[in-house]
């Protein structure tokens, strides 16, 4: 029978093979398009005096309105004819029509005094206005004005320290933060500083200085891997007072949790060549990238600089009538990569000293100056598209997939003669089969997904969290196996009740149906969120369809159905995986050897920190959170534990278990380098990142979809299907098994094996439904991390499960009554370090189970157990 079973997994993954390698061609879909469109032109406005436009205006947004302010321009004689250059005090709401079209709906003379040229950022309440040139020179005042719906409302805000102009200002969070500016004498200041704007009274924080002193900067916030940073860009500065402007090339990088700055590469056109730019904006895009429109190269600036101080007034007006315009390129910067590429050309003409506000998706550039003299009147808005191209055959290869799992569950339907059958295979399972099952369970498609992009943002560091399971087996086997195999429990929470009572088995079992309930919504909704961003995959449709297969083989076969398509899906994942880690060494320029030049160059196999910092991924944390998480995995989760119980014997479970933790690490290892690899691949080909991807989680579908060849891509993708229904149909199976045998048979002990099977079937339908539903309203939220997210949810609500067994095992005084107390005393203590400490989710398992574990073993010098429990802990398991 078991050959049977392996000619059908052999054929099945041999078709799916030869359907990929037959269609093996290379890719050439492109991720980026980028359309510019002029939604608004001053030239339509009354007021003919501002037909020409306007530079150095404030610009952001409030809700769905878009408010500019102020600017200057020159509506009568130019700067070579003595002209004098016009501040504005008026201040225009914007309303952006179904066509996309800017509609005026508001125009007033509404700032306290006519001011242009300072720095600005979009507040929930309306657009901060901070410093600026007025009639009266540099002004240090900022004012917030806030749209009614039908006037403007203007609120002062705290003073900077020094009057500046060309400063440049973005927010995080509640943080507005502001770099650099030029002061009355021409120099230009290395000014940091920080508002709150939860508490504006406060004034503005003065922090480290900025690397060197700066004014006309380009900054952005943006995802840098592990935070939301500031990145600036750029920038020029004149040192003394008649010195000659220096423009910069560089880029600076600011996180706040490390606050300090550090020099990245330069600004870069494709040809490699460094770009000095000052007065351009920039725009944050997507998860990862920030757009630089226009802005100043400087060529031109020096030289009009060198006709003044040699007093050649006839040679800066010819510079200036002559002048050939500004930096033209649209240019991309990846905030990971540190990479730049072109994304083509402005179709206006370009421009300087211009606004920007960005959503995300959306970027819109308010005005600018087109040379010396000359305003640009319009309104452009900026924006990403993509069309990923999937194919039929890769549709082909998703189809046969499906297929062959629904083929699998009714294969194996009729062999269900018993629910020992249906929830352990009636011992069937080969140990090598078990362990390939529990490896391909843990290896959800979070991981799948999570591990790459986690190892692209960022390092190696979280590699010993993930195969700390090769640490706990042996624990695992020699102390906790033998409660699992020996007593023939119908699920692992029954020897709660034979440990504790009743109350302590439905307690744990309630918590587990209710964290797989959860579970498979977060399983069914992450890997369709980052399809859906590469692939055009519609989110409800894959968690129907993913949701619905599952279901049906999982609830149709069994336990042996479930071991199975997990077999099929270990093969798939693990495939797919070197398939893909090839493909992006072939893709790099220089192939294996430029793949480790820029690992190393970047640091991207870096796994110790030894820093005694608890709210990073130290290796103190990955060490204790990864041998925590990993302890109650594999000691309290039903899913887990029914492979222990589909084996023949204690020592065919022993073998699949070691099989399982010898698996774990080098696939582990094989997913980092794949996050390794996609830099480096990304890092030499930032062109083929799709800019509008929302979250790094993204990043391995995108390069499937995009690079892999057609066919395989189907297969990669298949594979993420298989990780994601290796994990839901362990969930639903388990579930089913805990409903059915710890509240169906513990309620009604008499009912029939066929009224039992039924209950199994359906409590595992509605468990998936269940799921299924949730996952669909998830997918009306927004979830930045899935990696994160999930080990959160994972420490909150599981630890307590391990620390029931731990203290089962463990702890002979500590009874019913005191492992309650502990438990929930223990998560009341987690929730409390969540809410109030920068402590690193990863140790929230650790937490919630060690604090549990504490407090009932306290608490049991008070309450001690009462009941006979000889064979039941480690003590005297041996004397049965």
């Amino acid at each position: 029978m078991i050959r049977k079973k392996f000619h059908f997994i052999h054929l099945f993954i041999c078709v799916e093979f030869f359907i990929s390698a037959a269609s093996f061609s290379a890719r050439a879909d492109n991720f980026n398009t980028l359309h510019q469109i002029n939604l608004f032109s001053m030239k339509t406005l009354e007021d003919t005096g501002l037909h020409e436009g306007l530079a150095g205006a404030f610009f952001g947004k409030q809700g769905n309105w878009f408010i500019m302010a102020g600017g200057s321009s020159f509506p009568g004689e130019k700067p070579w004819q003595n002209g004098i250059k016009h501040l504005s005090d008026q201040v225009f709401v914007f309303e952006q029509l179904p066509g996309g079209q800017f509609n005026i709906v508001y125009q007033g003379n509404d700032l306290p005094i006519p001011l242009a040229e300072g720095s600005y950022a979009t507040l929930p309440n309306g657009l901060l206005c901070v410093g600026g040139l007025t009639p009266d020179g540099i002004t240090r005042k900022s004012w917030l004005l806030s749209y009614s719906g039908s006037g403007i409302r203007v609120t002062e805000y705290p003073s900077l320290p020094l009057p500046v102009k060309n400063s440049t200002a973005t927010a995080i969070g509640s943080k507005i933060y502001l770099i650099g500016g030029e002061l009355a004498d021409g120099t230009s200041s290395g000014q940091f500083l920080a508002l709150d704007i939860t508490n504006p009274a406060k004034g503005w924080e003065e922090l480290p200085n900025f690397p060197v002193p700066v004014s006309g900067a380009a900054i952005a916030s943006q995802q840098d891997g592990e935070e939301v940073s500031l990145f600036s860009f750029g920038g020029r500065a004149k040192l003394t007072a008649g010195a000659a402007t220096t423009f910069y090339t560089s880029v600076y990088h600011f996180r706040p949790s490390s606050n300090r700055w550090v020099k990245k590469g330069d600004i870069r056109r494709d040809d490699g060549a460094s770009v000095p730019l000052a007065m351009a904006t920039a725009s944050s895009v997507g998860g990862s990238h920030v757009l630089l429109y226009g802005g100043d190269t400087g060529n031109i600036f020096n030289q009009v600089e060198n006709a003044l101080s040699t007093g050649d007034t006839s040679k800066r007006d010819s510079l200036w009538m002559t002048h050939t315009g500004f930096n033209n390129k649209i240019l991309v910067y990846n905030t990971i990569t540190d990479a730049w590429f072109e994304a083509g050309e402005t179709s206006n003409p370009p421009v300087a000293v211009t606004a920007n506000v960005s959503d995300g998706k959306n970027v819109y550039i308010a005005g600018g100056e087109i040379r010396p003299g000359v305003r640009s009147p319009h309104i452009t808005q900026l924006y990403y598209t993509s069309k990923p191209s999937f194919g039929w055959i890769n549709y082909l290869v998703l189809f046969l997939y499906f297929g062959g799992m629904l083929l699998l569950g009714f294969y194996f339907m009729k062999r269900n003669e018993s629910t020992e059958d249906f929830f352990k295979a009636g011992g069937r399972i080969p140990w090598w089969a078990a362990g390939i099952s529990i490896f391909a369970t843990t290896l959800s498609a979070i991981t799948f997904l999570s591990i790459p992009a986690k190892t692209y943002a960022s390092d190696w560091r979280m590699l010993v969290f993930n195969i700390c399971i090769i640490l706990i087996v042996p624990i695992v086997i020699r102390y906790f196996l033998p409660f699992f195999t020996r007593f023939r429990l119908g699920t692992a929470y029954e020897y709660l009740e034979i440990r504790f009572n009743r109350t302590v088995r439905w307690l744990a079992s309630a918590l587990f149906v209710i964290f797989m309930v959860s579970r498979i919504a977060i399983v069914l909704f992450l890997p369709a969120l980052a399809l859906n961003a590469v692939t055009g995959f519609d989110i409800y449709l894959s968690i129907v369809v993913m949701g619905l297969v599952t279901i049906i083989y999982s609830t149709s076969g069994g336990m042996e159905a479930v071991v199975w398509g997990d077999v099929i899906q270990g093969f798939i994942l693990v495939f797919g995986a070197l398939a893909a880690f090839i493909f992006m060494i072939i893709g790099i320029d220089g192939g294996l050897g430029e793949f480790w030049n820029i690992s190393i160059e970047f640091h991207k196999f870096r796994t110790f920190d030894f820093r005694f910092d608890f709210s990073q991924p130290v290796f103190w944390v990955v060490l204790i959170g990864g041998v925590a998480n990993s302890l109650i995995t594999y000691t309290s989760d039903q899913s887990i534990i029914q492979r222990y119980m589909s084996t023949k014997d204690e020592k065919a479970t022993s073998r699949s278990i070691w099989l399982n933790g010898i698996l774990s690490v080098p696939v582990t290892i094989l997913f980092f380098l794949i996050g390794t690899g996609l830099f480096a691949f990304y890092r030499d080909n930032p062109a083929n990142m799709m800019v509008t991807n929302p979250n790094i989680d993204s990043v391995f579908p995108q390069f499937i979809v995009s690079e892999m060849p057609i066919g395989f891509a189907g297969l990669l993708i298949a594979a993420i299907f298989a990780a994601a229904m290796s994990t839901l149909s362990s969930n639903i199976n388990s579930s089913a098994a805990v409903i059915t045998s710890d509240f169906y048979q513990t309620i009604f002990p008499e009912q029939t094996f066929s009224s039992r099977l039924k209950v199994a079937r359906w409590s595992g339908l509605l468990c998936g439904l269940l799921g299924m539903g949730m996952a669909l309203v998830l997918a009306t939220w927004n979830i930045a991390s899935l990696w994160d997210q999930f080990n959160t949810f994972l420490g909150l609500l599981t630890s307590g499960l391990g620390a029931l067994f731990i203290l089962g095992v463990f702890f002979p005084r500590v009874g019913a009554k005191a492992a309650l107390a502990g438990v929930i005393a223990g998560l009341i203590v987690l929730i409390v370090l969540k809410e109030n400490t920068p402590l690193s989710f990863l140790l929230y398992g650790f937490i919630g189970m060690t604090a549990g574990i504490l407090i009932a073993w306290l608490v049991s010098f008070i309450l001690p157990n009462r009941k006979e429990i000889k064979g039941f802990t480690w003590w005297s398991v041996e004397e049965i």
